[in-house]
């Protein structure tokens, strides 16, 4: 028998790869965001009720983080209240919801990779709406399952590796060396996390690619896997390029507890690159 599984915030990176790599006993539900809104609490109601649903996976979030900055009302309402709020209705119908949260809830001062139980220190406005949306499930939900995640990419983006292509194309591009993380292709990403919100555990977990590096490294990688000049990346960092939103130095994940309770390990970021980037070096 088929499990029905509503995918809210399915049109996005994450969301078209976990409908790509659905089990085979899994029937989505993906409405449009415009069709189902976080906002709409009726709609949710109703749709939970009469579609029989199983189990419940968000990601709908606001993700433009410099832009939060400048909204912190709606970043906290989107990423944050909302999400609580529907942990809520989840409850009442003693249904499971599995969250999708990120490394940017960690502060980078840390000189190993962040364990799921590390004291949080959010630096900007969308890091803290994102935490405050953990907490907010959390407290209102039993069945929660939160996966943290990092440096999303995949098919048809956008992306910081699409964003990287592209800027290669016009010439060079300065790419902060001051800034660590693990890259993570949402088509590796994706199966685990159907295995995540699919089971019986309650808890948050890390899931990235193993190891990680410096945005100039992940870049000049790039651009080698695409046929450019890796010397066309030029290293700058976060000071010298002011972005509004302050991002952590330093936001590696160690995943060894989804290893231990659930035997995921994704492949290093490096192999994840060449992979998702081989029909680059035979194109045009």
């Amino acid at each position: 028998m088929n499990r029905r599984v509503l995918v809210l915030g399915a049109s996005g990176l994450l969301g078209r790869s976990l409908v790509r790599h659905a089990p085979r006993d899994v029937q989505i539900l993906a409405p449009p965001i415009e069709e189902l809104p976080l906002e709409d609490r009726a709609g949710l109601a109703r749709r939970l009720r009469e579609e029989a649903v199983d189990a419940v996976i968000c990601l709908a979030a606001w993700t433009a983080v410099d832009a939060c900055e400048s909204d912190p009302e709606t970043a906290f309402r989107v990423n944050g209240i909302l999400p609580g709020r529907l942990a809520g209705m989840v409850e009442r119908l003693q249904l499971p919801l599995c969250l999708f949260s990120t490394d940017y809830v960690f502060d980078g001062e840390a000189t190993r990779p962040y364990r799921e139980y590390d004291p949080v220190g959010p630096l900007s406005v969308y890091a803290r709406s994102k935490w405050y949306g953990e907490c907010a499930v959390r407290e209102a939900c039993t069945r929660y399952k939160i996966v943290r995640s990092s440096g999303l990419y995949g098919e048809g983006g956008p992306d910081f590796v699409q964003a990287i292509r592209q800027r290669l194309a016009q010439g060079p591009a300065e790419v902060v060396v001051d800034e660590v993380n693990s890259p993570t292709w949402v088509d590796d990403l994706a199966p685990h996390v159907w295995t995540i919100a699919l089971s019986e555990e309650v808890g948050t977990w890390h899931l990235t690619s193993a190891s990680g590096a410096s945005r100039f490294e992940q870049a000049r990688r790039i651009a080698g896997l695409s046929g450019r000049d890796p010397d066309l990346v030029r290293p700058t960092t976060r000071a010298a390029l002011g972005r509004p939103a302050r991002r952590p130095a330093y936001s590696v994940l160690d995943c060894q507890a989804a290893k231990e309770v659930f035997a995921i390990e994704l492949p290093s970021w490096d192999d994840a690159f060449a992979r998702y980037l081989a029909p680059a070096r035979t194109g045009p």
